[in-house]
């Protein structure tokens, strides 16, 4: 039987803040029922997570993809094809 387990959280951020500042966060993660570093962590994560996002896809028409497509099935250009054949330097 696997053994599942959780991920052990031992990374930590540090924030610099007036005491204003904190008070007022404490005070909304805990009127949301949540520790204030549960609270940071799921809107850091979610702040992350939207600002990555755009990034990690491609939009374009239709006749764009058609020529994308094409271009990727060529064969590739020799000089390229040798540069990426070639050991790396901690090979």
């Amino acid at each position: 039987m696997a053994r599942i387990t959780a991920a052990r959280q031992s990374e930590h951020l540090c924030l610099r803040m007036t005491c204003d500042q904190l008070k007022e966060l404490e005070l909304a993660a805990n009127l949301s029922g949540v520790n204030l570093s549960q609270r940071a962590l799921e809107n850091l994560l979610s702040y992350a997570r939207e600002t990555i996002a755009p990034n990690n896809r491609t939009i374009m028409a239709a006749e764009d993809f058609d020529t994308f497509v094409e271009a990727l099935d060529k064969p590739m250009n020799p000089t390229l094809r040798s540069f990426i054949e070639q050991k790396t330097m901690w090979e």
